[in-house]
């Protein structure tokens, strides 16, 4: 992976949407790559910042177990993490 492919896939990374081998091969590239791997620790700290203050309701439960479940990558099942 090339550092303008890494850095597009950046954001994909952090909504846990990038899998498999392009995760892997991701992955590789931030630990070869000092610039992309500080500019992932930035991207990765804004999205923090950012979803820690505009995202203060939380759907039930019930609500976003059903809509994560539905997710074609998922394969139907959601198995819920511990924060």
């Amino acid at each position: 992976m090339d550092c303008k492919r890494a850095r597009a896939s950046m954001y994909t990374v952090t909504d846990n949407e990038l899998e498999g081998e392009l995760l892997m091969t991701f992955r590789e590239h931030l630990g070869s790559c000092p610039g992309c791997s500080q500019q992932f620790l930035y991207v990765s700290r804004l999205l923090a910042v950012v979803r820690g203050r505009c995202c203060r309701h939380e759907a039930p439960p019930t609500l976003r177990i059903r809509i994560l479940s539905s997710f074609p990558h998922r394969g139907g099942v959601f198995l819920e993490q511990a924060d």
